[in-house]
């Protein structure tokens, strides 16, 4: 068992830096087929743009991960969520997979429904949501400026009527 421990705390634009230069693969390949970018300006959008925007960092102190959540520009109960992390977060998965759980239910405390669109070939983040509970709501196979296909995916809070964060809620946009 990995008795790696996490910590998370609010993200710095240093961290950014740090992270850029070690994304996984699948996440730039992820930018690039999106928006084309450069990975770092993306995280420290990312960063700037986030209620809350979060590090996640090992325990000798070195970013693993980013992510936060984009308030939605129409509705206030849903955020727009992502992560872009390194693959050293990825060989610590059983500790991963347990504080995104917790996290989650953090973020579901702000808003009432998540989601956004991810890159169809990134199988690691598409298996990591539908654990989480999210839902693939459609495909869209021309997006970004590659014109590849993403899924854009949904998550409601438990307990949360769906209809009731629906209104502005399309993660597409």
């Amino acid at each position: 068992m990995d008795k790696t421990m996490f910590r998370v705390r609010r993200a710095l634009l240093d961290d950014a830096r740090t992270l850029a230069p070690r994304l996984r693969e699948a996440d730039r390949m992820e930018i690039r087929a999106n928006s084309g970018d450069d990975p770092l300006r993306v995280l420290e959008r990312g960063i700037r743009a986030s209620v809350p925007s979060c590090a996640m960092l090992d325990d000798a102190g070195e970013v693993l991960a980013l992510f936060g959540v984009v308030p939605h520009p129409t509705n206030a109960r849903c955020g727009i969520v992502w992560m872009l992390g390194c693959d050293a977060l990825v060989a610590r998965q059983a500790i991963f997979l347990r504080t995104s759980k917790h996290w989650l239910a953090r973020l579901y405390s702000v808003y009432a429904a998540l989601g956004n669109v991810i890159d169809a070939r990134n199988t690691v983040h598409l298996n990591w949501l539908k654990w989480l509970g999210f839902e693939a709501v459609s495909r869209i196979d021309h997006h970004g400026v590659e014109q590849r296909p993403f899924i854009a995916f949904r998550g409601v809070r438990p307990g949360c009527r769906q209809d009731a964060t629906s209104s502005g809620m399309n993660p597409a946009h």
